[in-house]
């Protein structure tokens, strides 16, 4: 709850004790105040005027007084809000209390409250709770001007009772914890009583000095330490458990064979860390090919490093197109894992690339993959050829696609009688091109040699590959 060292200046240059009572007027300070310090600090900054408030020694002059008895009351004037809720009303209540302000010399404060007040200050506070037409002409003086000029005296105590009452009601809302306490910093009574603080460092020095003392109590957490009273808590008496209730289990008491310690616990992994920057770095773009190594080596030593890296099914699709090999070593390590699904129907949603293909073609020679899943990607990539409108950019996917269903084929991971008429049709669609129509001859062989029971279920080879060979022409 310290302040800041720019909220503190502003403070010491308003109290400053040999300006502050003819350089500005009240009005200034406000405008100056106001346009410095933000409304949620107001609270901060006022907890530090208490605390200047409660010690005289660092705020001897009047002068000084003034403009933070002032401040107290312009951080929280509204039109709306009575002076009650204020949050500093009670400093307002201790002073019209303290009557006999004048007699300094015999009179007893409580270093709970603000040190002894004079009849200006008292004077100067009831104008304020009074908010009437006296306070807008005192805002245009200094306060050299008020205290040469004297403020009108009042007989009426109506307001100072009813602020007492109702300062009184709210504080009763408070924990009674919370109103025993006292401040850390106490004023010393017997400041300056014999002159002992002049005639050491003189008139000149106690200036500084304050200045010093204040800025190093204001930028501390000195408005935070309080004295409290303890709050003590008996300790619960222990009881022998029943055979019903819970036990906990300490590992002191127990048979130490039962527990199992982790030698790994509370132990940084940097090895993780930097594995998972890694794979941000393979999320952002390609990696070196000495990046790339380590972390496919990483990957090889610790099977388990995949489920603590980063990887979800939403960002494989980005790793597929930028790290193809990363990519296949992950899902290779995932295969046992319950997400796999979910990694391939992410695989399935990416883009038709040589990468993407790359990537399914591999896991179709390692592990099995689902035959729904390799037919319905197979229609994919023959559909995105279908709507691809740049001629080159066909051609090449074209080729792609059907080496890929050609390498799917020959190592036997696909059924091709589910997708025979499909990669006919493609291949037919797509007969001016040379892959296509290499892929449609093995996928006929492949027709003829299951079916040769059966030869007129679809035309001879000769004949569709003799139209292909005439429209290339």
């Amino acid at each position: 709850m310290c302040l800041s060292s720019k909220d503190t200046n502003l403070l010491l240059n308003f109290l400053n004790e040999d300006t502050c009572g003819s350089s500005l007027t009240f009005e200034q300070i406000s405008a100056q105040f106001q346009h410095n310090i933000s409304k949620s600090d107001y609270l901060r900054v006022g907890n530090a005027l208490v605390l200047l408030l409660q010690n005289r020694d660092l705020i001897p002059t009047p002068q000084q007084r003034l403009i933070i008895l002032f401040l107290f009351n312009d951080m929280y004037k509204t039109e709306q809000q009575a002076i009650h809720l204020n949050p500093f009303a009670p400093v307002f209540v201790s002073i019209l209390q303290n009557a006999n302000g004048e007699h300094l010399s015999t009179q007893k404060h409580v270093h709970r409250f603000i040190s002894p007040v004079t009849l200006h200050e008292r004077l100067f506070v009831k104008t304020l709770i009074d908010n009437s037409n006296n306070l807008k002409d005192l805002t245009k003086k200094t306060p050299n001007q008020i205290l040469q000029a004297g403020l009108p005296t009042s007989d009426s105590d109506l307001g100072r009772e009813e602020l007492k009452e109702k300062v009184h009601e709210r504080s009763k809302q408070l924990p009674v914890l919370v109103q025993c306490h006292l401040p850390a910093v106490i004023d010393d009574p017997e400041i300056n009583h014999y002159g002992f603080d002049s005639l050491i460092s003189g008139p000149r020095q106690r200036p500084n000095d304050s200045r010093q003392t204040i800025e190093r109590l204001l930028t501390s957490n000195a408005m935070e330490q309080t004295i409290r009273p303890e709050f003590l808590r008996l300790v619960p008496p222990l009881h022998e458990c029943t055979i019903d209730e819970l036990v906990w289990l300490s590992p002191i008491d127990q048979d130490p064979f039962l527990f199992t310690w982790d030698s790994r616990m509370c132990i940084a992994n940097t090895g993780n860390h930097e594995i998972r920057q890694l794979m941000e770095k393979a999320y952002q773009g390609a990696l070196n090919l000495q990046q790339q190594q380590k972390l496919l080596d990483e990957l090889d030593n610790d099977p388990n490093l995949v489920y603590h890296i980063g990887l979800v099914p939403s960002k494989l699709s980005i790793l597929v197109e930028n790290s193809p090999l990363i990519s296949i070593q992950c899902l290779l390590k995932l295969i046992s894992s319950n997400q796999m699904p979910e990694y391939l129907s992410s695989l399935l949603n990416t883009n038709m690339s040589l990468h993407s293909m790359e990537v399914v073609n591999r896991l179709s020679t390692t592990m099995e993959l689902p035959q729904e899943f390799l037919q319905l990607y197979i229609t994919k990539c023959t559909k995105t050829c279908d709507e691809t409108k740049d001629k080159y950019l066909q051609n090449r996917f074209v080729r792609l696609v059907s080496v890929f269903i050609q390498s799917l084929i020959r190592n036997k991971v696909i059924d091709i009688n589910d997708l025979l008429v499909d990669i006919q049709g493609f291949c037919i669609n797509f007969r001016h091109i040379r892959e296509a129509g290499t892929l449609f001859q093995l996928v006929k062989s492949f027709e003829l040699q299951t079916n040769d029971t059966n030869e007129t279920m679809i035309p001879p080879a000769t004949t569709i590959s003799t139209q292909l060979t005439a429209n290339d022409e």
